[in-house]
């Protein structure tokens, strides 16, 4: 027996079990080390992944890796638009709202508009007459 061929195969194993656990970490459709270690064994035959994914830090990287894929696959989040300013202010019952000056203007006053009906009736009389 040549124990050189058999570390050499070892050797072989463990590194192609690691570099398929990174490959299906990235791959976005595991959540963490124990998907991956799931599908070595049981999916892809590899009876001794799990021995190796028992490391706590290659535990780590397969969960961070796991992550990262799972984010880039993610879809980007809708933005919200801003509420605006203006209408949390005219919201608010807390004053009074004033008039544009623009309003003002073409708004006839109440004594304009009383005015405007006397002179309409054609009864200039009427006013004379209460006065005295």
């Amino acid at each position: 027996m040549s124990t050189g061929q058999d570390d050499d195969l070892d050797a072989w194993k463990r590194r192609r079990t690691i570099e398929l656990a990174f490959e299906l970490a990235d791959s976005g459709r595991y959540e963490d080390f124990t998907d991956v270690a799931y599908a070595l064994q049981f999916e892809r035959g590899m009876a001794t992944a799990q021995a190796l994914i028992d490391d706590p830090e290659m535990r780590r990287v397969l969960n961070q890796r796991c992550a990262d894929a799972l984010e880039k696959l993610a879809p980007p989040p809708v933005p919200r638009p801003e509420p605006e300013i203006e209408a949390v202010v005219t919201a608010s019952n807390d004053h009074a709202q004033m008039p544009l000056a623009a309003h003002l203007e073409r708004a006839p006053s109440l004594l304009r508009r009383a005015m405007n009906a006397v002179w309409r009736s054609g009864d200039t009389a009427d006013l004379n007459s209460a006065a005295s």
